[in-house]
């Protein structure tokens, strides 16, 4: 049997699983000061969440050593779609989206920011506990 000592692919779908409970579970707790909190809370997720999809998408379509010139170009254009795709989205809620509980919005995006530094770290010891 061959051992390979390529580097693996991180588990993009259950850091996505993961990220998107916690979007859940945040989104249930505003509902408790209003409809309008839950929807911004939401939508705030949202704005987090499309973005790093992309990103994701784009910079792990390639892998491997011979690869390494389409990656770090995968991983640049992922990075510049993201922020682009992310002022697009804060645009569009702030223009169409009345009313707007902005403090609920900006606290659930920045929620999904820490999420996102230590979602790694979580599926990880999920990974291993199995």
């Amino acid at each position: 049997m061959a051992h390979t000592n390529g580097i693996r692919r991180p588990p993009i779908g259950q850091w996505f699983l993961i990220q998107g409970v916690v979007l859940v579970l945040v989104g249930l707790a505003f509902w408790l000061k209003s409809a309008v909190a839950c929807y911004s809370a939401f939508l705030g997720g949202l704005v987090f969440l499309l973005p790093h999809g992309y990103f994701a998408f784009k910079a792990f379509r390639y892998s491997g050593a011979r690869a390494a010139k389409q990656i770090m170009s995968s991983f640049y254009q992922g990075e510049a779609g993201k922020l682009i795709l992310c002022a697009i989205l804060f645009t569009m809620v702030f223009k169409w989206i009345q009313p707007l509980d902005v403090a609920a919005l900006f606290l659930t995006f920045a929620i999904m920011l820490v999420t996102n530094l230590v979602t790694p770290f979580l599926a990880n010891g999920r990974a291993q506990r199995n």
